[in-house]
């Protein structure tokens, strides 16, 4: 075929574009075809809200030792967002805190969710006082201090213990207020000291407040404490449509309660800039599948049982 010369450049360029347009395509097609003969290279990971704590080295250590990776995580601000988040579906699972959680599955929406496992922390007894005050057990005379209840079996054992030491406990003002109130209260001076399960004090104490007084011995279990919520601090919440692709990663956290503490300490110290030595006399926290407490509390078909 003869082709005039004004014409050839033009005709050269169609045929090269041409060509690039079907290697594209030809590249296009091969991708799919593989996509469809191997779907799970497409399928996502798992993607598990949480916040910033010391109360997660379970999740922070698991998350380390998977290779690869066997989830993703989404960092959020609280554990409100994290429901919202999971209601919304923009996350498949969350941990959210406790009191939150029990909420959250009553919300509109939350009938599809799920709770997977709970993060626990050594209950115990703990008065931690403003970082502001430099005060003895026997200086709280006169002072303010936040309880959550009246017939708390902390307040009791404390008052105890305190009296014992030859503290004049009568003269202690009380106010009462939930857990959750009270580092908040303390923060902004409201009170003098909060008297709190372990978990609360551990998170007071590192925004500077001062531990005066503590008794791991006590246990979570009476009417201001029910054992099955107290004695956990975070749940593991799952939307329903994804309970199959967040199994392995519970195993992955149940699977963390055999690893030294001295590997989640390190865990949380990375990944929250702590200083090692500031976590070494403290217990550890872990993730617990469902108990039978826990799902007579919630209902059995809140609960994804994993054993």
């Amino acid at each position: 075929m003869n082709i005039p010369t004004r014409l050839l450049r033009p005709f050269l360029l169609l045929l090269f574009m041409a060509s690039v347009l079907c290697a594209a395509c030809q590249k296009q097609a091969s991708h799919q075809g593989a996509t469809q003969t191997n779907p799970a290279s497409s399928s996502p990971l798992p993607r598990i809200g949480y916040g910033d704590s010391p109360l997660l080295g379970p999740l922070y250590a698991a998350y380390e030792r998977q290779t690869p990776p066997a989830w993703q995580e989404i960092r959020i601000g609280s554990g409100g967002d994290i429901g919202y988040s999971l209601i919304s579906g923009k996350i498949d699972a969350g941990f959210v805190e406790t009191n939150k959680a029990v909420k959250l599955l009553k919300a509109p929406g939350g009938e599809g969710l799920k709770v997977a496992g709970a993060v626990q922390f050594p209950y115990g007894a703990t008065l931690v006082v403003r970082k502001d005050l430099s005060i003895r057990l026997g200086d709280l005379a006169g002072r303010t201090i936040a309880a959550q209840e009246p017939d708390c079996k902390l307040l009791h054992q404390f008052r105890k213990d305190a009296k014992r030491l030859g503290v004049k406990v009568e003269r202690i003002h009380v106010v009462y207020m939930s857990f959750d109130e009270m580092v908040p209260a303390l923060e902004a001076g409201k009170v003098d000291a909060v008297l709190v399960k372990g978990s609360y004090a551990v998170l007071a104490e590192h925004l500077g407040h001062k531990v005066l007084y503590q008794n791991w011995d006590i246990k979570a279990g009476d009417e201001c404490c029910p054992a099955a919520l107290a004695q956990s601090d975070y749940f593991l919440v799952v939307r329903e449509q994804a309970v199959a692709t967040v199994k392995p990663v519970v195993a992955a956290l149940l699977a963390s309660g055999a690893l030294p503490p001295a590997e989640l300490r390190q865990a949380v110290a990375k990944r929250l800039g702590y200083a090692p030595e500031a976590l070494e006399r403290l217990p550890t926290a872990n993730f617990v599948a469902v108990s039978d407490e826990l799902r007579k509390e919630l209902g059995d078909g809140r609960c994804l049982l994993t054993r």
